[in-house]
């Protein structure tokens, strides 16, 4: 797992004045022996195992947004080199207000979302698997997964919009499929049970709220007009009412 506190330095007294890697002495008075500071472990180096590299670090892109390369040691560059495609970083947890400052990480987040909902149509579609459609994302198996987890590479590819651009071609070449190729999708839409428009929706249209209580999808107005209630939740709780009564109860469907 990363370090993910931003240059945790302990100073070169605490090492002993040696190179926390191969324990050489190191001090100030040889270039061959001058200390060098690894930006990601926060400890002293010689220069034979501190060669100067420079690399983005995690802690600082989750703390600050901050991709400006820092120097590092070699172990600690293999071991993010290592890294940089593993999905370990869990935003929600690790630092959720990023998804509120940062534009396009926000848009990362509801594409995910989105291509999450969209497999629950795709991986049970036969033309969808006949064509591996989802296969696209192969490269980053996790983002058909969860929608939370990501690597280090990911953020480097939001920051620069590499990412929104990838995920915006894959969100609509699924969508096409669901709501336009494909019958045996489609047929898997919703219908608002509020307004009755023959218009089919899916839970990942805009302007549209999945119910937490029975998972059915409405237009996000008619369910606000109608005081945020579901219709069909309504109805499941008027029939248990009057199973547990024995009245008899009729609900509207608007």
């Amino acid at each position: 797992m990363y370090i993910l506190r931003i240059c945790p330095e302990v100073g070169l007294a605490a090492q002993n004045y040696k190179c926390a890697e191969c324990k050489r002495l190191i001090t100030n008075k040889s270039a061959w022996s001058e200390p060098r500071r690894c930006d990601y472990t926060g400890l002293y180096y010689c220069p034979a195992c501190h060669w100067g590299s420079r690399v983005v670090l995690p802690a600082r892109v989750l703390h600050n947004w901050d991709f400006e390369e820092q120097g590092v040691s070699r172990q600690a560059k293999q071991f993010l080199a290592l890294m940089r495609n593993k999905p370990v970083l869990d935003l929600e947890k690790l630092n959720p207000h990023l998804f509120k400052f940062v534009e396009e990480l926000s848009t990362v987040k509801k594409l995910r979302e989105d291509i999450l909902l969209m497999k629950r149509y795709l991986g049970t579609c036969r033309a969808a698997q006949e064509t591996r459609m989802l296969r696209q994302l192969e490269e980053r198996q996790h983002f058909v997964e969860n929608s939370h987890m990501y690597s280090l590479q990911d953020l480097v590819d939001a920051e620069s919009g590499v990412l929104v651009t990838y995920l915006q071609k894959v969100h609509q070449c699924f969508s096409e499929h669901i709501k336009t190729s494909c019958l045996v999708c489609q047929g898997k839409g919703y219908i608002c049970e509020i307004c009755d428009v023959s218009d089919i929706i899916f839970p990942f249209d805009g302007g549209v709220v999945v119910c937490d209580g029975c998972s059915t999808v409405l237009h996000h107005l008619c369910y606000t007009n109608r005081g945020s209630k579901c219709p069909r939740c309504v109805r499941q709780e008027a029939r248990r009412r009057q199973e547990t009564t024995g009245d008899r109860v009729v609900v509207s469907r608007r």
